[in-house]
């Protein structure tokens, strides 16, 4: 009748450290179904598998054996103690195991990406949106307030003269009332040229060559609306919080910022963000007009001038990807399928 092999121990030379001496001493392990005993020239230990921890198998350096009284064991013998622990019917946890096997490592891969594109993509957008709809009033005005005053800094003041006051009525005319205090900023625009952007708080500034390119008021109305679409959304706030957030989460990833790898599904998210919103402003653009009752065609024209004035046209492939705008013609085509 054979012996069941479980049963049988196997034994592995190792090094004993009982935790008083720096220096090891040479011992037996003798490995078996019920646990591990140490045998030396003048110690004798048993320890069932409770109280044993293995440390992971590594390719180049020797395995740990921890006992519960605070002792240990360095094995070199690596294959002598796979197949101790084998015959045994000892086995690494799953993660141990699957971080030996170069499928389940390329699948746990592929997870961390998806995880992260996930948080970049949905997640963190979602948690921005929220932190902004519950942030006090008072928060955004001061940051708008702050970002006027640097803007104002950057520009030289409008060289426009009487059509200023024009275009103020065009403003206030669509500028929604009773809620937050709209303000209108007129700049010459310099190396920047034809342009329009929005602050937080209310703020929308606008370039002299802007209101130069526009060849009526309803298409400065128009632009003026999208502005205002950005404010009434909090686009700038969300984009500022996202961004905030996206940062902080690099870094803990990357552990540098510059990490190209880690930093670009940020980076491309966040301009695939940006053209979302972009959309969502020309959409509110365009009802509010309508409720002005003033024709949306000209707001399709001027974003046609802005492409030619801008001489860039619309990029196609990974350029396409990374505008930042969503391409000028499908603007212009939502906006005139919307009259």
């Amino acid at each position: 009748m054979s012996a069941d092999p479980a049963s049988v121990p196997h034994t592995v030379a190792a090094s004993f450290y009982d935790g008083q001496l720096a220096r090891p001493q040479a011992v037996e392990l003798q490995i078996g179904a019920g646990g591990v005993v140490l045998l030396g020239p003048w110690l004798q230990r048993q320890y069932d598998w409770n109280d044993t921890r293995m440390s992971e198998r590594l390719q180049h350096a020797p395995r740990l054996i921890r006992f519960a009284d605070g002792t240990h064991c360095e094995v070199a013998d690596q294959q002598g103690l796979d197949a101790a622990l084998t015959a045994a019917g000892y086995r690494d946890s799953l993660v141990a195991r699957s971080q030996r096997r170069w499928i389940h490592v390329t699948a746990a891969v592929a997870l961390l990406v998806a995880g992260i594109f996930a948080l970049y993509r949905w997640i963190l957008p979602v948690a921005a949106d929220y932190a902004v709809r519950t942030m006090p009033p008072q928060v955004e005005e001061r940051i708008g307030i702050e970002a006027s005053k640097f803007v104002e800094q950057q520009f030289a003041r409008t060289k426009l003269g009487p059509q200023t006051e024009r275009i103020w009525r065009l403003f206030e005319a669509i500028a929604p009332q009773g809620g937050r205090p709209y303000r209108l900023v007129l700049v010459d625009g310099g190396p920047l040229g034809a342009n329009a952007f929005a602050l937080p708080g209310g703020t929308v500034v606008v370039t002299d060559q802007l209101i130069e390119l526009a060849p009526d008021d309803a298409s400065l109305q128009g632009v003026l609306a999208h502005e205002i679409g950005h404010v009434e959304n909090r686009h700038l706030m969300r984009r500022l919080v996202s961004g905030t957030v996206v940062g902080a989460v690099v870094t803990l990833i990357a552990g540098d910022v510059s990490g190209v790898m880690v930093a670009l599904p940020a980076a491309l998210v966040n301009l695939s963000y940006s053209r979302d919103m972009e959309r969502e402003a020309d959409a509110y653009a365009v009802r509010l007009l309508k409720r002005k009752g003033i024709p949306v065609e000209p707001l399709a024209d001027l974003l046609q001038r802005l492409q030619t004035a801008h001489g860039s046209g619309d990029a196609s492939g990974w350029a396409h990807y990374l505008q930042t705008h969503p391409d000028t013609e499908d603007r212009i085509a939502a906006i005139r399928a919307a009259r």
